[in-house]
């Protein structure tokens, strides 16, 4: 088993922890209906399930295209339900607002914590002018932490002890194959915001942080020089501030693409509904071949939902997301799939 499957215990005197560490494994399929695949994408294989979902029912005979009153009732319910979608929409709109809009002093003070930390980073991994990408900054982060927790074994004084030392190498290995996991992702990355956020989901979590500083503040007589450690806190301080500043920018973005998708899906969702609610018992009644009348009711059925398609294909990732970063700092919650 290789160090990045095992537990990382966040005690620093090997006793076993409720805190452990737990890379995340999952298939490369969930992966990408989760996250990585692209959310108009994943809203059309929804809105074909529900289409044979559609067609299961009625070769079960639970859905009577030719009764139009059945069916025009079940339009006017469907489209009803398509109204609050306005609500939710202005919702999102107020919400992402709420966060870009200020006066002077506020975003001055806003970008000048922005510029200081940015300026913080370089100081400390001595990179010169830090990327402007997203996906670049996170990977001179992760370049220095590997860099600062290399440096740990042969800061550790002679007479640390094996169990010490050993449990040092393991907290290393485990941070480096962290480190290696992430840099490759990156590397892969555009300048995009979710690739970067999404290289970093799973991994550099918040027990790292917290077993670094107990090795500080138990073990400090075990290191003939703690500048290593000390460095290696800070910066993992710093990833966690980056990983969260880019899922913020990243789900205000994603909201406001959310919001911009319920309005293009959801026009034509109320005037097709409308039109289909009016028109059925005349299609029903005129329409002699059952396929053809079945593709026509169920389609309407589909053409109603697409909201709701839109809306969960982009909620998945959103709220995997969140679940996946809900860990800042020294607070480390259970990992979550």
């Amino acid at each position: 088993m290789s160090a990045r499957d095992r537990a990382l215990s966040t005690t620093a005197d090997g006793e076993e922890s409720q805190l452990t560490y737990e890379a995340i494994t999952e298939s490369p399929l969930k992966r990408w209906l989760l996250l990585d695949g692209h959310r108009v994408a994943i809203a059309g294989l929804l809105t074909l399930g529900l289409y044979a979902a559609v067609v299961a029912l009625y070769v079960a005979g639970l859905f009577p295209i030719g009764n139009a009153g059945t069916v025009t009732t079940l339009y006017g319910s469907l489209v009803g339900g398509t109204l609050p979608f306005i609500t939710i929409v202005l919702a999102i709109n107020q919400l992402v607002l709420s966060q870009e809009l200020g006066w002077t002093p506020e975003l001055r003070s806003r970008f000048e914590g922005m510029i200081e930390f940015q300026r913080d980073v370089e100081d400390l991994t001595e990179s010169g002018v830090s990327p402007s990408s997203p996906a670049a900054f996170l990977d001179v982060i992760v370049a220095a932490t590997a860099d600062r927790a290399e440096r740990l074994p042969d800061a550790l004084a002679s007479d640390a002890g094996d169990e010490k030392r050993r449990e040092i190498e393991r907290f290393v290995a485990a941070l480096e194959s962290d480190g290696e996991t992430v840099s490759d992702a990156l590397e892969d990355a555009e300048f995009g915001t979710f690739e970067a956020l999404s290289a970093v989901l799973g991994h550099h979590q918040g027990n790292y942080y917290h077993a670094a500083r107990t090795f500080r503040e138990e073990w400090d007589d075990a290191f003939d020089e703690l500048t290593p450690l000390e460095e290696l806190i800070e910066l993992l301080g710093f990833l966690a501030i980056a990983r969260q500043t880019f899922k913020t920018l990243y789900v205000q973005h994603e909201l406001a693409v959310l919001s911009r998708m319920l309005l293009y899906v959801g026009f034509p969702t109320l005037v097709g509904g409308g039109l289909l609610l009016v028109s059925y018992p005349t299609i029903a009644a005129t329409v002699s071949s059952s396929t053809l009348l079945l593709a026509i009711a169920a389609g309407g059925v589909v053409l109603v939902f697409l909201p709701f398609m839109v809306l969960l294909s982009y909620a998945l990732r959103i709220a995997t997301i969140a679940a996946r970063t809900a860990d800042f700092g020294p607070f480390v919650p259970r990992a979550s799939n």
